[in-house]
C-alpha cells in the first residue's frame, strides 16, 4: 500500500537541489558586448520556461534569442534609456553583492546582465538590483519573449 503511494508523494512534494553559486563569466563562445552602446540579457531555462538571450542596443532596438528564434525588434526608446542609465548607476557588475538564493533544482532559473564587458549575479535573487531586474523583465517583454519552449524547427 505504502509503495503505491510512493511515485504520488515523489510527484507531489518539491524537491530543491543545491543552491548553484553564480556565475561570474558569461557562458563559453558567446560575444560580450564591451562597447556602452550594448548590453546582454541572459535568461537560464528551467522545466516549465524557456531561456533566452537577449542584446539591448542604446538605439532603441533588440535581438531576440530563444530556441531557434532569432527576432530583432524594435523597442521604447524610453525603456531602453532607463536600462542604460541603471546599467550605469549600478557600476561594475562584477561588483555588485553577490546574493545567494533558494531556487528549485527543476524550476529555478537565473537572470544576468553583461555590460561594458562585465557579467551580472544572478538579478533575481533578493537584494542585488532591482532596478536591474525590472528594466530586464520589461524589455524582455517589448522583445517578445516568450514563457513557454519555443519549438525547434523542424521538430513536432
Amino acid at each position: 500500500m505504502l509503495l503505491a503511494l510512493l511515485p504520488v508523494l515523489l510527484a507531489v512534494l518539491p524537491t530543491y537541489g543545491p543552491i548553484p553559486a553564480p556565475s561570474p563569466t558569461t557562458p563559453a563562445g558567446m560575444r560580450i558586448p564591451t562597447a556602452p552602446g550594448e548590453a546582454l540579457i541572459l535568461k537560464s531555462n528551467s522545466t516549465n520556461t524557456a531561456g533566452y538571450r537577449l542584446r539591448v542596443y542604446a538605439a532603441g532596438y533588440t535581438t531576440l534569442q530563444q530556441g531557434d528564434v532569432a527576432l530583432r525588434k524594435r523597442v521604447s526608446l524610453q525603456l531602453v534609456r532607463q536600462f542604460f542609465a541603471d546599467l550605469r548607476a549600478a557600476g561594475p557588475l562584477d561588483r555588485l553583492p553577490m546574493r545567494r538564493c533558494m531556487k528549485s533544482a527543476s524550476f529555478g532559473t537565473t537572470l544576468q546582465i553583461v555590460y561594458e564587458g562585465k557579467t551580472s549575479p544572478d538579478l533575481s535573487c533578493p537584494g542585488t538590483s532591482r532596478a536591474l531586474e525590472i528594466d530586464a523583465g520589461a524589455l524582455a517583454d517589448a522583445a517578445g519573449v516568450s514563457l513557454f519552449p519555443r519549438p525547434l524547427r523542424g521538430v513536432l
